[in-house]
């Protein structure tokens, strides 16, 4: 590893369905002040949004589950009701979709990630089908990737023109084991490269959404760069790799933890109640069991990661009530930060997708309508 810093820090789709309600949150105006470090520090501002809550249907959105710019700045937004990707000019015109509710060729039956590839085809995970659609920019269907087992990853990162990044579920059903391997495919269910692996007992208390407290938080870029951070709440750890696997940075700090609120822990029981319900009422391994629901009750340290056209890698922190990074150089070392502060009282819950095509946000479960902000990074600070 070339180096590892130790700085200290202002004080993360968690993967599944979250129940609606769940994304009330504060007035994050009056929780932090956006630089209390003194580090020269960014303000990202929106640009333009997209969706509508009543009126033309191509404005009006269902659950969104990924978005993502294109080459062209143009906007790909994945809907899980409507079963499509919709595709904006950056001004927000609609342009056209791919992909309805099927079986067949380019047809969805439960799409979860996405992701726009080096060579400005995207790429559609499909997790009740079994695949990874590949489409081209002019929202053609090209193929499928199959032979996941036992399932394609929920979330998908850009590594090259043909390229991604995944995390892949693993089970061994004979030891109880659970697990997975955040890993580099090119074009194949084959992993080429796999980063990091992991295999643990079976927790009945971190069923559903709640799993993901355990795992780790990755992104990559065009260039086959992965960044992977560790899950935790009181340091951000991350470890940067070159695509053939070799460690090439780490970052190191410790931050202040930030306990979860009541409304925040109300939800995650929630789910959690409906997730084990649900699945119990299937008939499958978790019929009979006695689940408890045994929560986190700080919020992770690190919530979402990016690397943008700048080769500079994003570090959300969750210790924030609102969008907040750091952001660093590819040699680890801190250069600024940022923050995304608009009179939404839904900030806290906003999902925000930094790569090298630019930046967008949308909330998963609104207490509004489901819409995408075209945000705009400054170029300087």
């Amino acid at each position: 590893m070339r180096s590892k810093v130790q700085i200290a820090s202002a004080a993360l789709l968690i993967i599944g369905m979250a129940i609606l309600g769940c994304g009330e949150g504060e007035d994050a105006s009056v929780i932090e002040e956006s630089n209390p470090t003194g580090t020269a520090h960014m303000e990202l501002t929106t640009e333009n949004t997209i969706g509508v809550e009543l009126g033309d249907t191509n404005y009006v959105f269902g659950q969104i589950v990924d978005a993502f710019l294109d080459v062209n700045k143009d906007v790909l937004v994945l809907d899980m009701t409507t079963m499509n990707v919709r595709k904006f000019s950056s001004a927000g015109v609609f342009i056209g979709s791919a992909g309805r509710q099927g079986t067949g060729p380019g047809e969805f039956q439960r799409p979860m990630g996405m992701a726009v590839l080096g060579n400005n085809d995207f790429i559609v995970s499909d997790i009740a089908g079994g695949a990874i659609c590949v489409f081209d920019d002019s929202l053609n269907w090209k193929e499928n990737i199959i032979g996941f087992f036992p399932r394609p990853p929920f979330s998908v990162r850009t590594a090259g023109d043909s390229a991604f990044v995944g995390m892949l579920p693993a089970f061994d059903r004979e030891d109880g084991l659970t697990g997975y391997a955040i890993a580099r495919m090119e074009n194949s269910s084959e992993p080429v490269t796999v980063y990091v692996e992991e295999m643990r007992v079976f927790d009945s208390s971190r069923i559903g959404p709640l799993g993901a407290d355990k795992d780790p938080i990755f992104t990559s870029d065009n260039e086959g760069h992965v960044f992977v951070a560790e899950p935790g709440t009181d340091a951000i750890k991350i470890t940067g790799y070159n695509r053939d696997g070799e460690a090439f940075i780490a970052i190191d700090e410790n931050v202040d933890r930030m306990g979860k609120t009541p409304e925040e822990l109300a939800c995650e029981e929630a789910e959690f109640e409906e997730f084990s319900t649900r699945m119990g009422s299937r008939g499958g391994r978790m019929s009979g069991m006695e689940l408890t629901f045994d929560p986190v009750l700080y919020r992770r340290a690190v919530t979402e990661l990016g690397v943008d056209s700048e080769n500079r890698l994003w570090v959300r922190l969750g210790t924030y009530r609102y969008p907040f990074w750091n952001i660093y150089d590819l040699e680890g070392e801190l250069l600024f930060t940022a923050s995304l502060e608009i009179d939404d009282p839904d900030i806290d819950y906003m999902t925000v997708r930094i790569t090298e095509n630019g930046a967008v946000a949308w909330i998963p479960d609104p207490s509004t309508w489901p819409r995408v902000l075209v945000l705009e990074i400054p170029d300087t600070i």
